[in-house]
């Protein structure tokens, strides 16, 4: 059969084969620009944080408007902040309250970030500030009950069975909370962690929004917390993580209680990517504990290898485009 039987012109033919050509190299190229692309994380730093033992609210809402704006390319902050949310929202900011009473999410910053999120149009009752465990409030500056701003304040520690993470050595369901809300604002603190290394924006999602078995604890937490970080991204949306380096702990995490291994870097984070946001604040933990003389704590934390390999996000450092600035 010749190509005039078939309807198809030489023309055609070679027509369609250079163009499938040049649509498959275009593919190709388009892949490898995003195999390729920056992942950016910013810090926001001042040496005005403190005034004597307490955070200057004025200054942590500084830190973060500069933040938003540089993180999203806005001049305006509440342009930034409806780029994530939106009125009719429910929105739940997971805040980290194991170390206290030295070390856990400022209140000061929460309440930025709950401003943030009004901002945007949602409702200061459709805002909840929660964590999983009751006796991780006291001795805290959270009370269960309505906040200053209006928002809900509240503990977790209930469970949904019909949401079970069947991770790696057991079932683990998920604290009811999470279905109070449509997004997770996700705000944990720049820790050392005796077990998984480090504590940082990965582990805030896995152990504090699951009622989790003895098993993930094993192997230094991982698999476990790439798991149930991927299992938690098939409920809910985490469309921003706030980490909190004001104050942080080098060693005896995640619950210090040597004053001698926490220090103030006067700094937050902001990012989308939980794996990216790691690697850059698991190098600031190691950088302080080569510092102390410290053993090295790179292979003990592989949870964040691990949900690099998840597809979870950026884990090559190479990749991450990481903005400083000064307030």
């Amino acid at each position: 059969m010749s190509l005039a039987d078939t309807g198809v012109t030489r023309r055609g033919l070679l027509t369609g084969i250079f163009g499938a050509a040049a649509a498959a190299t275009l593919a190709g190229k388009r892949a490898e620009d995003a195999a390729d692309a920056k992942v950016r994380v910013v810090r926001v730093e001042s040496p005005r944080v403190w005034n004597g033992e307490a955070r200057d609210p004025k200054v942590i809402a500084a830190m973060l408007e500069r933040g938003m704006t540089a993180f999203t390319g806005q001049k305006k902050a509440e342009d930034a902040w409806r780029q994530y949310f939106k009125p009719g929202m429910r929105v739940g900011l997971k805040i980290n309250l194991l170390g206290r009473p030295l070390l856990y999410t400022a209140r000061e910053l929460t309440e930025a970030v709950a401003t943030g999120v009004m901002a945007a149009g949602v409702k200061p009752a459709d805002v909840i500030v929660w964590d999983r465990h009751a006796d991780h409030f006291g001795p805290t500056d959270y009370k269960p009950g309505t906040g200053r701003l209006g928002e809900r304040i509240q503990t977790g520690g209930r469970y949904d069975a019909a949401k079970m993470l069947h991770a790696s050595g057991g079932p683990c369901p998920l604290d009811t909370t999470v279905a109070e809300t449509d997004v997770t604002v996700n705000l944990p603190v720049l820790k050392d962690h005796g077990g998984s290394g480090v504590t940082l924006a990965l582990k805030n999602i896995a152990f504090g929004c699951y009622s989790h078995h003895r098993q993930a604890h094993g192997g230094n937490c991982d698999p476990y917390i790439a798991e149930a970080y991927q299992h938690y991204l098939t409920q809910t949306k985490i469309p921003l993580i706030i980490l909190d380096a004001t104050k942080c702990c080098f060693d005896d995490g995640p619950q210090p209680r040597n004053p001698d291994v926490i220090w103030r870097d006067n700094a937050i984070y902001i990012a989308t990517d939980p794996v990216a946001l790691d690697v850059v604040c698991r190098q600031v933990i190691l950088d302080k504990r080569k510092a102390a003389a410290l053993s090295d704590k790179m292979r003990q934390s592989r949870h964040i290898e691990t949900a690099a390999e998840k597809g979870l996000g950026v884990g090559d450092l190479s990749r991450i485009d990481l903005v400083t600035i000064r307030v």
